[in-house]
């Protein structure tokens, strides 16, 4: 009989050791990181163009000569020269720059009757480049035959600016989440107790 109850014993024994080391008992909690999306706002400098700040300190009508030349041959032999001037009318349109930087200005005349070019055999263009430094006023002039109801219009360079532009982007982020697990007796006396 003894041997018997030791065998019971024995048998209760590994029982209990079983139950102790491999069913999970007991529930515990553990901390894991998780990735997620997220939306995130950021700004950016955005260029963009922007003409130069200048002024027209005056507008006004001047008065400038043309010469005019001819040569006639006479008889074959010898040449005679002619020449003589002629009073016509100058469109002046003076620009001041009036911003930090350098730059160029256009300055397009619109006159009733443009000078004749002989020399080119066309007409005179109807606009001025002003190269200004900061500050720097210089006056555009255009001489026609007519001005008449002239006008005038003035086109600056531009220059880069920055703006900020909100903007969004998709990002991965890691946030820590609990979660929970069952562990044997033997587990949570040798790791969580």
């Amino acid at each position: 009989m003894s041997k018997r109850i030791g065998i019971a014993v024995s048998v209760i024994i590994l029982i209990v050791a079983l139950v102790i080391c491999l069913v999970p008992l007991k529930t515990v909690a553990y901390t894991v990181m998780v990735d997620y999306q997220d939306t995130e706002t950021y700004y950016e400098d955005e260029p963009y163009q922007v003409p130069l700040d200048y002024e027209v300190t005056k507008s006004y009508v001047g008065q400038g000569t043309i010469t005019h030349e001819t040569s006639t041959v006479i008889g074959g032999i010898g040449e005679s020269h002619h020449t003589w001037e002629e009073t016509i009318p100058v469109a002046c349109v003076v620009v001041r720059n009036i911003d930090t930087i350098s730059g160029t200005f256009n300055v397009s005349f619109s006159v009733s009757e443009p000078l004749y070019d002989l020399c080119l055999g066309e007409l005179c263009l109807p606009y001025r480049t002003l190269s200004l430094d900061p500050n720097e006023a210089q006056t555009a002039e255009f001489s026609a035959y007519e001005l008449g109801d002239w006008s005038y219009e003035v086109t600056p360079s531009t220059k880069t600016e920055y703006k900020q532009v909100e903007k969004q982007r998709t990002v991965t982020k890691q946030r820590p989440e609990t979660r929970y697990k069952e562990v044997t007796l033997l587990d949570y006396l040798l790791h969580y107790y």
